[in-house]
């Protein structure tokens, strides 16, 4: 009989050795640094996702016309109130302090 089949784990193990082997320390890092894949929604259509949904359609539904995923769509909602919170000015006519 021969050996038992590598599990996944080992599998990983084995291809993270030979990446090592063959990169310098502070290209992996970058690589590390960088992480994730390409973005999905651009800025256009970011604001065409808020546009969207400030017309009622629910985050499923702006999934189906951007072509991505509902999970997708809810880090985009994330992303836009961060950004709509940091644009917003701590003193001036629109702040409240009570």
């Amino acid at each position: 009989m021969s050996e038992k089949p590598m599990t996944v784990a080992e599998m990983a193990r084995m291809g993270g050795l030979a990446r090592a082997k063959a990169h310098s320390k502070a290209q992996l890092r970058k690589w590390g640094k960088e992480g994730g894949g390409p973005v999905s929604l651009v800025r256009k259509a970011l604001a065409r996702l808020e546009a969207l949904l400030h017309r009622g359609k629910s985050q499923v539904e702006c999934a189906k016309v951007f072509g991505v995923s509902a999970r997708t769509v809810g880090r985009a909602v994330v992303q836009i109130k961060a950004d709509s919170t940091a644009k917003t000015p701590l003193n001036g006519p629109t702040a409240r302090w009570d």
